[in-house]
């Protein structure tokens, strides 16, 4: 899939979707399994993502899907990483 959306500060999900093909609901399944996944939310209640959330989507899509890792080890292993690396730490 071609990623040529522009680059710009906030995302909503459904861009969001489309450029890491995770669906809306997983998405916000995701916030409620992920504590570190919190995307701003305006007054609304719309969902707007910045690119470390982004990132750390793409992160979570790689532990649950290529390395068949389970919500909570994935979890774990997110953690962790935030331990091990504080500079590199997905918020």
């Amino acid at each position: 899939m071609a990623k040529n959306i522009i680059k710009k500060l906030y995302y909503d999900i459904s861009e969001v979707s489309k450029m890491t093909d995770v669906k809306p609901y997983v998405l916000r399944y995701w916030e409620s399994e992920f504590p570190s996944l919190k995307p701003l939310k305006t007054a609304s209640g719309q969902r707007k993502y910045k690119q470390k959330d982004i990132d750390q989507i793409e992160q979570i899509k790689q532990l649950l899907h290529k390395e068949s890792y389970t919500i909570a080890g994935a979890r774990k292993s997110l953690e962790k990483n935030k331990l091990v690396n504080p500079e590199k730490r997905i918020l």
